[in-house]
Order: C-alpha cells, then structure tokens, then sequence
C-alpha cells in the first residue's frame, strides 16, 4: 500500500511551487485532480522562454515534471455548471490545493471559510508569496520576486561587492513544495484522528528566511551576509580554483583536527602549522585572508581530479563544485536512483530529478510509471465527470458549450 493511498487532493494551482506539492503527494500514492482553466497553466506557455520546447499535442514536457501521475480536468470556473461541478469534485476530496491568491479564491467561492463551512473534513492547503497577513499578504510573488529577493537568498548568495545572484528559475518554488506537502501530511494525520480539516499555508517569503534561519541567528553577533570567498567563516570552508579552471570546496570545520593533517599529507606543506597566525582554530579566525591567500597557490598546483583523489584518500569533507550537465551524469545521483532520464522523439534526453523522500518498505510511485508525464489539458474531464454522476449527454453539452475542455 503507498503511503497515500485512498487519499484524493484536487490541484487548482499553476506554475511550479504548488504543482510540486501535488507530485510529491501523487508519488506518495495520492491521487491528485490538476484541475486548469480552459487556457491551461499559465506554465504551459511559460516553458519555452526556459528553452523547453514549445507545447504540442503530444508533449509538454516543461511541465511534466511538476505534474507526473496527475489526471486531469478542465473547467471553466466562469460558468455556473463549472463551479457546480468543482464542488461537486471538492465534495469527494480530501486536500484542496492552491496558489490562487485569497482575494481570487473568495471572488471564485473556494477561500478557505467558504469551504470549511461546506466542507468540514476538507483540508486547505496554499502556497502563498508573501504569507496571509501584513501589507503584502495580496502582492503577486514569484521565486525570483518573494523567495529570492525579498526572502534574501539572492543577496547571502552573492559575492560581496557584487551583483545579487542570479535566482534559478523553481528554486525555491521547489522547497517551498516540499514544505506544503509535510503540512498536508500531518492535517491528513489529524484528520483521519479527528474528522476535521485544517489550513495549511506557506509562502515562499518564510521557506526562503528558514533556509537563512541559522545564519540569521548569528547576526547580532557579527556574522554578515553576503560575503567574500577570501573572508568567510573559515580559511578552509571556502572554495579554491584548481589548476584546470575549476573549482573545489572545503569543509574543514574542525579546524584544529582536520587542518594539521590536510598541511601535512595534502600540501606537503607543515610549516603552514608552524606560522602562528594559522597554528589553531582560533588563531586562524583572526588571519582569514592571509591563509586564503597562502593556500590559493597551492590548489593551483593540481586539477580538479588531483585534488578529488587526495582528498579522499585523506577521507577530509571537501566536494566538486559541479555543474549542472555533470549533476546530470553523476553516479552517485544514478546510484540512488535520484534522476531519471525521458528520452524524446526528437533525440533529446530530458533529465528530471525525483521527490527527494525515500521509502524502503513501499517505495514512492516513480514520475515515470503510470501515464509518464503530466496530462493533456482536461485530458481526464469526462473519466472525472462521470465518477461524480454526470451522464453522456450531459457530459457532451459541457464540451460542446466549453464548460469542459478535453484533450487526448
């Protein structure tokens, strides 16, 4: 048995971060409604300015990957019989899921008071820019916009003295997914104990401050972001470039263990040990620069692979710093069954990561098993129609009147 099983959400939500919600509780066996409207998520559009190819009939693969083992529906919530027929839907279902803002869902009839009062059992759960309150609870917010900007991930990111780095397009929409879906997770725990649904929200703005919460915790103490890679937290918590232009990080943290023998057995170099300035931990704290500087020649000794292997074998913390085509093809990614590769008529292999959770007894339903990729506009509408009491016939009046769009 999955994990959810049994278990139905209906899936109003478009972009990335609330779709990655509704995959996570699909691969947990979840069977999740993406309901659109008769122009489809707004991503389905969007994808090609990401160089994902433009939409066809028989692909769309910018979305698939937020919207595998999703069946799905399409209605025209303008129209009286499609707003009949969506809560029809939400009267079968366990879990709403949105990112409509609240003023949208009220104008639609689907904020959560308006539900909770028809519904009791039914659980909410939204993903918000800016969160439910304050002076910006009804601002648009993107990962760009709420997550990185405001959120303060692009300026702890950057080189000091620099520009802000450059946000990655469903970074934090992503995290902010799995967020919501450990929510949804425990209000189905206290609804099957209880009988009553619960709101669930996160916004991107609070997923990206918790991802900074520790360092921000040390603020009053002195520790600033951004910073400088020659005067970080640590000489040897820093990243080196490498004879052939690439790059390594260190992790060195227990300095005074770790350091001594990386002088030693990795450089060649003890008297590093015997400069006063870099002779302990806290030594070290007060000189940063200088030890940057010192080691900087050295990592320009060797490649990128030279190091790898001596670092290994000294079995000291330290890590490539990979691209994304070598994520791609990284053993250790395919070893754990991490990435998956969806090979197009074209000639392309488009890669996708999975839901990082794993289960051992009952493994998640992988992205690719099943239908294999997200649904066709509506492309499920009268299998969902039919399961709620609609006839042929009327079924056949829906569509024709564009009340319901199905696409196969």
């Amino acid at each position: 048995m999955k994990q959810l099983e049994g278990v139905k959400v209906v899936d109003l939500s478009t972009y990335i971060a609330a779709p990655s919600c509704g995959r996570i509780l699909a691969s947990y066996g979840a069977e999740v409604i993406k309901v659109e409207s008769p122009k489809g998520d707004d991503l389905r559009a969007a994808q090609v300015s990401y160089n994902y190819p433009a939409e066809t009939d028989e692909h769309s693969y910018g979305i698939d990957v937020q919207n595998a083992n999703k069946k799905g529906l399409c209605l025209n919530l303008k129209t009286e019989e499609g707003k009949e027929a969506m809560l029809k839907l939400l009267a079968t279902a366990d879990v709403f899921l949105t990112n409509n803002r609240v003023q949208a869902l009220k104008k639609m009839g689907l904020d959560w008071e308006t539900l909770h009062e028809k519904f009791p059992r039914l659980i909410h759960a939204s993903i918000l820019g800016y969160g439910e309150n304050g002076p910006l609870k009804d601002k648009p917010g993107f990962d760009y916009t709420a997550y990185f900007s405001r959120g303060g991930v692009a300026s702890a990111l950057m080189e000091k003295g620099t520009a802000p780095a450059v946000p990655v397009s469903g970074f934090g929409d992503d995290y902010a997914g799995i967020a919501l879906s450990s929510g949804v997770c425990a209000a189905l725990y206290r609804q099957a104990k209880t009988g009553a649904g619960e709101r669930v929200t996160v916004s991107l703005l609070d997923t990206a401050a918790y991802g900074l919460n520790w360092m921000l915790g040390a603020k009053e103490y002195g520790s600033e972001l951004p910073v400088s890679r020659k005067k970080t937290n640590s000489a040897v918590c820093t990243t080196y470039k490498t004879k052939d232009d690439r790059w390594i990080q260190l992790a060195l943290i227990q300095y005074d263990n770790w350091f001594p023998k990386f002088a030693k057995e990795g450089l060649n170099a003890p008297q590093l040990l015997e400069d006063e300035r870099f002779a302990t931990y806290a030594a070290m704290l007060q000189n940063i620069p200088a030890l940057v500087e010192a080691l900087e020649p050295y990592f320009a000794t060797k490649t990128l692979d030279e190091w790898d292997e001596i670092l290994t074998k000294l079995d000291l913390p330290f890590e490539r710093v990979q691209t994304m085509a070598e994520l791609a093809e990284d053993p250790q990614m395919w070893a754990n069954d991490s990435i998956f590769k969806k090979e197009t008529p074209d000639g392309k292999n488009i890669y996708y990561i999975r839901t990082p959770i794993k289960f051992t007894v009952d493994p998640m339903l992988k992205e690719e098993e099943g239908r294999g990729r997200s649904p066709k506009l509506g492309e499920d509408s009268s299998e969902i129609l039919k399961s709620l009491g609609y006839d042929d016939a009327t079924i056949a009046d829906y569509l024709a009147k564009g009340v319901v769009i199905e696409k196969k």
